[in-house]
């Protein structure tokens, strides 16, 4: 009797078999994730060295986010600023409006212009000290602390407040228009950090905590800024010590101080036209920085409206080249599931023979 052996033996052949069943589930694992993301379920193997194109694209993609991200909160910042500046605006010119009807003599109103000022005192700096998510908006980079003292709060600095500050350089007020010259001079100089006599009666030594208009070698100090895109950079920084706000608060503070209907007539009208002189030079100044804060926000919006376009055009670019045909996917699953099936079925089969189907 011949007996002849196959070249390929049952245990190879259920090896094979075996290998082609596991390569093939994998195939049908990954067709049904492209399936189901409609993007490749290996980008770089299928795109060999075009993969480094959607490297590049991501990551300008992923930067291309954080400067929207970062321009919505910079969007927020600009507006919030705009309506602080605007509402302190708003109360400086009602203060205004009364003191220049009073500017030559106290004839209309002009004993509550005290109190006025006050009210619009504690307005202006609680507008000021506003912050955002943490940050003081008008403190410059130190925007961890709010920048303004309240009129009659203590500066742990100085050991003195506001109005202590202003009670020490009126004193007694003026008697004639010599006196209250040189009293609104020494005003001038408190509020221009100028004050030689005492530093403590410095504006920014006791009525300001923000960054400081100059550092130790006299340059002014780095504004705060932000990068709205590649290589764009807007400077949008307003401190509560810009002479705007100086200005405000001076002019405040010297109707605050004293009841100016009960001043010596003699003083009275060179007093009152260095308070209007402040309150008018804050006021103007204010509409310059809500000038310039409505400028940076259109840079911003037109910044924001670029990227969105230019988003769009790259999230394109990466979709083609990490989509997939859904056809062709689906297609190439179903293909995929009928080889399975088949592999099975022939394995079912291989398992159910013995040398009893072969025996005569």
């Amino acid at each position: 009797m011949t007996f002849r052996v196959g070249s390929l033996s049952t245990l190879q052949f259920n090896m094979f078999n075996r290998r082609n069943v596991q390569n093939t589930t994998l195939a049908l694992q990954r067709a049904g994730q492209e399936v189901s993301t409609g993007r490749k379920a290996d980008i770089y193997a299928d795109l060999g060295p075009r993969s480094a194109s959607v490297m590049k694209l991501r990551a300008r993609e992923a930067d291309t986010q954080t400067y929207m991200q970062s321009n919505a909160v910079l969007g927020s910042k600009l507006e919030a600023m705009m309506t602080s500046v605007d509402s302190v605006r708003g109360r400086i010119q009602s203060v205004l409006e009364v003191t220049l009807s009073n500017a030559t003599r106290p004839q209309n109103g002009a004993e509550v212009l005290q109190r006025e000022a006050r009210a619009a005192l504690e307005s202006l700096v609680a507008t000021m000290n506003t912050s955002y998510n943490g940050d003081h908006l008008f403190s410059g980079l130190n925007s961890d602390v709010p920048p303004l003292m309240r009129w009659d709060q203590t500066n742990p600095a100085t050991s003195l407040s506001p109005e202590d500050v202003l009670a020490d350089l009126f004193g007694a007020g003026p008697t004639d228009a010599a006196s209250a010259t040189a009293i609104a001079d020494a005003i001038d100089a408190a509020f221009d950090s100028a004050d030689l006599g005492d530093p403590n009666r410095d504006f920014e030594a006791t009525f300001y905590n923000g960054s400081p208009e100059l550092d130790g070698g006299g340059s002014p100090t780095k504004q705060v800024n932000a990068w709205v895109n590649t290589g764009q950079e807007i400077v949008y920084g307003v401190r509560a010590n810009d002479e705007a706000f100086r200005e405000a608060f001076k002019g405040l503070a010297m109707l605050a101080t004293t009841d100016i209907s009960t001043m010596n007539e003699a003083a009275y009208g060179t007093y009152m036209n260095r308070v209007v002189e402040a309150l008018t030079t804050g006021q103007e100044g204010m509409l310059d920085a809500s000038a310039r804060i409505g400028f940076n926000q259109q840079i911003v919006e037109t910044t924001q409206s670029q990227l969105v376009d230019l988003s769009l055009v790259q999230r394109t670019q990466i979709s083609q080249y990490e989509s997939v045909d859904p056809y062709e996917a689906i297609t190439r699953m179903q293909n995929l599931e009928n080889q399975l099936e088949a592999s099975y079925q022939v394995s079912a089969r291989l398992s159910g023979l013995s040398i009893l189907n072969f025996l005569r």
